[in-house]
């Protein structure tokens, strides 16, 4: 996605751009467009962007393997600071941009951002019962037969010990 930002006059300005999952070379579990919403502070020395992203998914329950749509959102920041000569800065969202440039490919940023907006569990609701560890039934949908065992806990004589180690 590029920003020509010569376009624009100094000040903030507000502006939303569309783009599909396939030009920003993002894959599964990502689908459809990608809508970016940007804040831009410009100044003659520097320009802010301040951007929203939405991402439409296709993911996988970790407790019920069911595939559901799941719309993300991450949110970064990135300040541009014009330089005359090119400098090289370790923190990623500070960069500087040369006088003779005139736009802005922030194409890279989206891809990284929408990669960390995937969530590290991924549920197809906050109360999902999961799928039954004996039948493998996915109790959602319906309650299955088994009966409720105690699942014999490894940690029991560890607990113990502790027990004992703190009277």
């Amino acid at each position: 996605m590029i920003i020509k930002y010569t376009n624009f006059s100094d000040g903030i300005h507000q502006f939303t751009q569309t783009e599909t999952v396939k030009n920003l070379k993002l894959e599964e579990p990502f689908f459809g467009n990608v809508e970016i919403r940007c804040k831009m502070d410009k100044s003659p020395h520097q320009i802010v962007l301040d951007c929203d992203l939405l991402l439409h998914t296709k993911l996988i329950c970790d407790r019920c393997t069911q595939e559901f749509n799941s719309d993300l959102t991450n949110h970064f920041q990135i300040s541009y600071l014009f330089s005359k000569e090119s400098q090289k800065v370790d923190d990623f969202n500070f960069k500087f941009l040369s006088p003779v440039q005139d736009k802005i490919d922030i194409t890279g940023e989206i891809f990284e951002y929408a990669e960390l907006s995937i969530p590290m569990k991924t549920l197809c609701r906050e109360d999902c019962k999961g799928l039954c560890p004996k039948c493998g039934t996915n109790l959602n949908l319906k309650k299955c037969s088994c009966k409720n065992e105690k699942v014999q806990d490894v940690w029991e004589p560890l607990k113990k010990l502790k027990d004992k180690l703190n009277n």
